[in-house]
């Protein structure tokens, strides 16, 4: 069956809104279809900064919305729940199972505290898309726990939770992060350098 086009009385605004949520939960083909144009590219993006295969990605955002519709009903916007961030950790949550899956996550315990790093960055906007590059140059395992910590904004100890990984080895995950981040960025800077 073919999906009517939009226009419909959900399409009042970008955000998702209670209609289209209450749409999706009693299986409306618009609001469904809403959600879907709504939250596919900004979820492709989440995506993309955990796995950097396009086509393993949108299939995550396809299982993601795909699971989220089915658990809708678990979805209470009375509670203060955003929609948006309640499909942002469905997602997170897939990734790194896809991830775990496809062994792309490793284990590495190492002395943190022997390491001495420096927990601010420092980076500015300007750099932004230099930045999102270089992330994408970090191991799997040490690119998940740089964006779960500094871009999501979990805690160490979720951190490891998620990933079945110590407390120690998501902050040596952020440390290498961070070292090698740095050091890409400097790479950059003399690049730039006129000489």
């Amino acid at each position: 069956m073919r999906v009517p086009p939009s226009g419909g009385t959900y399409f009042a605004k970008m955000s998702l809104e209670k209609n289209v949520i209450a749409g999706c939960k009693k299986g409306d083909r618009i609001a469904i279809r809403h959600l879907y144009e709504q939250s596919a590219g900004w979820m492709l993006g989440v995506a993309l900064r955990y796995i950097s295969d396009r086509n393993e990605a949108m299939s995550l955002v396809n299982l993601s919305l795909l699971n989220a519709l089915e658990k809708l009903d678990s979805f209470d916007e009375n509670r203060g729940e955003k929609i948006e961030a309640w499909l942002k950790t469905i997602l997170v949550r897939k990734t790194i199972d896809y991830m775990r899956k496809e062994k792309l996550i490793h284990e590495k315990e190492t002395n943190v505290d022997a390491l001495g790093y420096d927990t601010n960055m420092g980076e500015g906007n300007t750099r932004k898309e230099e930045l999102r590059s270089l992330v994408n140059r970090l191991s799997p395992s040490t690119r998940s726990v740089f964006n779960l910590y500094a871009i999501e904004g979990y805690k160490h100890k979720e951190i490891a939770e998620m990933l079945h990984i110590s407390i120690g080895t998501s902050k040596w995950h952020l440390n290498d992060a961070r070292k090698k981040l740095k050091a890409m960025l400097a790479v950059l800077d003399t690049k730039k350098i006129p000489g």
